[in-house]
């Protein structure tokens, strides 16, 4: 009976690792090409490149606000 139960547990673990391969590969197959036969570099959709200018303007946007945000607090404290 315990080995029945642990038996189904891991069918059900398997299930959902199964699962997050499957989404983790359909997302990224949203960003992403894989290379396909005699290629040996895949390369990025018009999402992932997209994606990528978002990430990287963000980052920038986000370190600008930092350091002015520093400055400020250093003005205030003088």
């Amino acid at each position: 009976m315990v080995s029945q139960i642990f038996q189904v547990l891991g069918e059900i673990a398997q299930g959902f690792a199964a699962l997050l391969v499957d989404l983790f590969g359909a997302v990224v197959s949203i960003f992403y090409t894989a290379p396909t036969g005699s290629e040996t570099v895949g390369s990025l959709t018009i999402v992932g490149t997209l994606a990528l200018i978002a990430a990287g303007t963000g980052l920038v946007i986000w370190a600008f606000n930092f350091i002015r945000s520093m400055i400020t607090r250093v003005r205030h404290r003088a």
